[in-house]
């Protein structure tokens, strides 16, 4: 039998993508759900027979509850992660079904963290912070270290301007990153940083070559270990 994964936010961006890489990879069946109906369907009839839409929204607690105890896993791609708790998680241990998100805010993941000794009693494997970044980048980053006797220093800049094809989510986790100062791990020490300061600009591949990148926050140097 083919397991049965929620995506919570399958019609977003990029819950979409996970979906349409699941369909590609693996023989999963799944739920698609968010809260409009149109877009979520659009993203079921690309997954053929193997995808259907729920209707829900996170505040649902009941309808949440229903449609998590039914799974094998929980995929929380419902951004932005800002302002979000830990409900998901904590249902899905609940009930014993695995979670993994794709959150990159360091709040949530202090709160995600504080849900590992419940998880693993539980038997559950719980897994925060798996997108772009931090997720992938704290991947590359440890990949490179251990080729090396010993780092100096991490130094990761995005380009992503003009890639096109971002979702409302993706705009909302942006603008509410540039409103408050964060802390950031420079030269051995916790320090305050305003966003989007201190212009530098940085030679990337192409098509964007010479790029100018600013300070934002994220959640690199708070390891997962839910």
């Amino acid at each position: 039998m083919s397991a049965q994964v929620l995506i919570l936010g399958g019609s977003g961006r990029i819950g979409s993508s996970v979906a349409a890489d699941l369909f590609t990879f693996t023989s999963a069946e799944m739920v698609i759900s968010g809260r409009n109906a149109a877009l979520g369907k659009k993203v079921c009839d690309r997954l053929e027979s193997r995808g259907r839409f729920l209707s829900l929204d996170l505040s649902d607690r009941k309808g949440l509850t229903q449609a998590i105890s039914q799974a094998d896993l929980v995929i929380h791609c419902a951004g932005p992660f800002h302002y979000r708790d830990t409900q998901v998680l904590e249902i899905c241990i609940q009930h014993s079904v695995n979670y993994l998100d794709v959150s990159d805010h360091p709040s949530f993941t202090r709160k995600a963290i504080s849900c590992a000794a419940s998880a693993e009693t539980a038997g559950v494997t719980a897994i925060s912070n798996t997108g772009i970044f931090p997720g992938i980048s704290n991947s590359m980053v440890r990949q490179d270290v251990e080729q090396l006797d010993e780092a100096e220093a991490i130094h990761l800049s995005y380009a992503v301007a003009g890639s096109g094809g971002a979702g409302v989510t993706v705009m909302r986790t942006t603008f509410l990153g540039l409103q408050k100062p964060f802390q950031a791990w420079i030269d051995g020490a916790w320090k305050t940083v305003k966003p989007y300061s201190d212009r530098e600009t940085i030679e990337f591949p192409n098509p964007y070559g010479r790029t100018g990148v600013y300070w934002s926050g994220q959640s690199h140097l708070i390891e997962p270990r839910v």
